[in-house]
């Protein structure tokens, strides 16, 4: 078994009442899970697997793939004022799926949960900018070790990995 904290960046449906539930944890990087009978009502998970919810989280290393088994979830942060604010939701989503567009599934480095886990922490908490944007993008280019100051960081991004997740220029004119 193992345990690690991480953060939820995307949720998929997995039969009539499961999950697949990417996070991105501390210890074992971008993670991919397989929660059963998660939407099933009743389910001890119900309620604490949600988009950009931070769990401490117990799973099986799969031994055949890398869809693990979740055998619980327990909730640190919901990170609430996200789901209040339709700006700051969209803004949270865009910064997670260029996170999942980036990093390699099991790339263990706690830079990446750290990186994702203080920008959300940070717009749940403050007005949505461009600014937090294309802060998040500086430090993951960083990350990657593509940055270069003399490049906007998404176009370094964007040479460097060949495609982003669509909407930033929209995001950007709603942020402005």
């Amino acid at each position: 078994m193992e345990k690690d904290i991480g953060t939820i960046l995307r949720q998929l449906p997995l039969g009539e009442n499961g999950l697949i539930i990417c996070w991105c944890t501390e210890g074992h990087g971008i993670v991919r899970t397989a929660a059963r009978s998660a939407r099933k009502p009743g389910s001890e998970l119900a309620g604490r697997l949600d988009l950009f919810h931070e769990c401490e989280l117990l799973f099986e290393l799969s031994s055949t793939g890398d869809l693990h088994p979740l055998k619980s979830a327990a909730l640190l942060d919901a990170r609430l004022p996200l789901r209040q604010d339709l700006l700051k939701l969209r803004l949270a989503g865009y910064m997670a799926q260029l996170m999942m567009a980036t990093v390699e599934t099991g790339e263990q480095d706690a830079e990446w949960h750290r990186l994702i886990a203080g920008a959300l922490d940070y717009t749940a908490q403050n007005p949505p900018r461009a600014a937090i944007l294309t802060h998040f993008e500086k430090r993951l280019a960083t990350l990657h070790g593509v940055y270069s100051p003399q490049i906007p960081a998404h176009t370094t991004l964007l040479r460097h990995f060949r495609k982003l997740p669509a909407g930033r220029d929209e995001l950007l004119n709603l942020l402005a």
